[in-house]
């Protein structure tokens, strides 16, 4: 039984970001995931920065609730630029935009892609990267946009949304 909840929540992660965000022309989708329990997120709302030789956001909170995301490969986009136009589009009509950062303001590629996204096909040069998040009206989750350019070229996509599982009583 505890197999095919699983299947049905990862199949349901497949359809998240199809759902809430149009798809880059040609995406392909190369990873996927969801939660299965509640669990505490962080939530970046600043660059990251270096303290005391810890990489570290300059602000940020954490947020309880479920995981979805998505990674993409984009055979067909040639610069981050084009990229972020488009998704910055989509997502603003989700809510209001709490951070968003281009290039090396972003900060290290290497923990974006490694520390919090946990998907190593993201890391490339730093001035080759976007990220965006917005929260939703209500308060009821966030959904975030990281794209990277790879040394090879090859450009990526990664959409995360964490949604609360507490309804009001």
């Amino acid at each position: 039984m505890r197999f095919i909840v699983l299947l049905i929540l990862v199949g349901f992660a497949g359809a998240i970001s199809a759902e809430v965000l149009a798809p880059y022309v040609g995406a392909e989708l190369v990873a996927d995931g969801a939660d299965t329990r509640d669990a505490r997120h962080l939530v970046v709302l600043g660059s990251l920065e270096k303290v005391d030789h810890v990489v570290q956001p300059e602000q940020s909170t954490t947020f309880e609730g479920l995981r979805t995301w998505e990674t993409y490969y984009l055979p067909q986009a040639r610069r981050t630029r084009d990229v972020a136009e488009h998704y910055r589009e989509e997502i603003e009509c989700l809510g209001e935009v709490k951070f968003a950062c281009s290039g090396r303001a972003c900060g290290s590629s290497s923990y974006w892609a490694n520390t919090l996204f946990e998907q190593s096909i993201l890391y490339g040069p730093e001035q080759y990267q976007q990220f965006f998040i917005v929260e939703e009206p209500d308060g009821g989750g966030y959904t975030s946009v990281y794209i990277g350019q790879r040394a090879t070229r090859k450009i990526y996509v990664h959409i995360q949304v964490l949604t609360s599982n507490k309804t009001d009583q």
